[in-house]
């Protein structure tokens, strides 16, 4: 657990301004602390990215500089904000031994227009970026040496130029509509985790690396920005564009639908969100395939009738996208799935054994992993099977641990996994046609 150690008290009075209205007094903080693990170029700017969504929301502006697993940073805003900012902070697991070297009043602020600019040293240091800059050599050096002397070094990195020139910056912004501003970056680590390392993975004779079945859109960080800031009607567009792409198909579900799913459930973990955030856009996705499916003309099912599949989200689970995905698939295909929402186990076993179903297809969330419900999951499957009329019942999993880690499904008593929607019916029918 983080443990931080102020040298003065984080929550300052409220003061009094010239007209006599009360108003929060301005405050700088400057703290370091230690990284519990090494960190990433990737994982530095994620932390940052996160840390500004924060800062702005509580007008606080200052800096961060990451060197060799050390973090130093200057925060300066109202003094309430300023409170909340740094309770945050002593509760990310990503660092720890937090001590304050700074904490008063202050007459104006140091970095004006910066929420949270990032310096950063090595292989840290995020590639051309605009809001990064390099520190110079001789304040590593003595801040190394004298860690305490931090409150008088980092303003000298306010006259430090970008790692990319102004005149060139331009071109790494991304679209003015995205709130966030941070999913080109991602979509550059897509590129690398997707395409350059399985290559290199089979040039160098390594194992094979499993890739997604359907490429991600490049528009996914674009959407899930845009539900977070309530821009629906940018989000509406934004899906209009994609679906024009691939007209009359349902792969935006697994290239766009899902992703911003997860990536969603990411926002969350990087504090630049809250669950209700999360589960509200997930409705809104929820919504979108709904209006997507009923554009597309039902395809008949070939030859026999499809498996009879009762679809419900694991007992408890609020995010139901990943059961509406699967429904909008399997009516596409001609089957006839029947969804349910119950509210415990008892509900769910009452469902089975009253009506017989070939396939009980259970999700978790499509935002996140969940990896503490598995047992929870595990023993809805034993009790839906043991209640069930059809003692050879097909049970399918999805949702966001799975779609990562399909094998997982195994572990707690399924027949198989989705990795996702648009191929769920191939999952079951795999397994379903194998029980005749």
């Amino acid at each position: 657990m983080s443990h931080v150690r102020p040298s003065a008290p984080l929550n300052r009075s409220e003061s009094i301004s010239a007209g006599g209205v009360k108003t929060d007094s301005l405050s700088k903080l400057v703290y370091r602390s230690r990284a519990v693990h090494p960190m990433s170029s990737v994982d530095v700017h994620n932390l940052t990215l996160a840390a500004q969504a924060r800062n702005r929301a509580e007008s606080i502006t200052g800096l961060v500089l990451y060197d060799e697993g050390s973090f130093f940073q200057w925060l300066e805003g109202p003094a309430e904000g300023l409170g909340r900012v740094i309770r945050s902070i002593s509760n990310d697991p990503r660092h720890t031994d937090i001590q304050v070297l700074d904490d008063r009043s202050a007459k104006k602020r140091m970095f004006t227009d910066w929420s949270l600019k990032l310096a950063a040293t090595g292989d840290a240091a995020p590639p051309l970026r605009p809001d990064v800059i390099e520190p110079p050599a001789r304040i590593i050096a003595e801040l190394r040496q004298n860690p305490d002397a931090a409150p008088r070094l980092l303003p000298a990195l306010k006259a430090v130029p970008a790692t990319v020139p102004a005149d060139t910056a331009t071109e790494f912004r991304a679209s003015p509509r995205v709130p966030l501003n941070h999913h080109a970056a991602a979509i550059l680590q897509t590129v690398v985790i997707e395409m350059v390392i399985p290559a290199l993975a089979r040039r160098n004779g390594l194992l094979h690396i499993r890739s997604r079945p359907f490429p991600v859109s490049k528009r996914v960080w674009e959407l899930a920005d845009l539900l977070i800031a309530d821009d629906q009607v940018g989000a509406r567009e934004l899906i209009g564009e994609v679906h024009a792409e691939t007209p009359h198909s349902l792969l935006p579900f697994a290239t766009l639908f899902e992703p911003a799913a997860r990536r969603l459930g990411d926002l969350w973990s990087e504090d630049v969100c809250t669950e209700f955030d999360v589960t509200l856009s997930l409705a809104r996705i929820q919504a979108a395939a709904r209006l997507l499916g009923s554009d597309l003309v039902r395809r008949p099912a070939a030859g026999a009738p499809g498996p009879d599949v009762l679809i419900a989200p694991e007992p408890g689970e609020l995010h139901r996208l990943g059961a509406a995905l699967d429904s909008e698939v399997m009516w596409n295909v001609g089957w006839n799935p029947h969804c349910e929402y119950p509210r415990d186990d008892h509900a769910l076993e009452a469902l089975v054994a009253a009506t017989w179903f070939d396939v009980l297809d259970l999700s978790l969330s499509a935002a996140f992993r969940r990896e503490h419900w598995l047992p929870r999951l595990q023993k809805t499957i034993a009790a839906a099977r043991h209640a069930s009329r059809n003692p050879a019942l097909v049970v399918v999993v999805g949702g966001r641990l799975f779609a990562e880690h399909r094998a997982v499904g195994a572990e707690v008593g399924a027949d198989t996994a989705s990795t996702t929607a648009v191929e769920v019916d191939k999952a079951i029918m795999g397994h379903w046609r194998n029980g005749f």
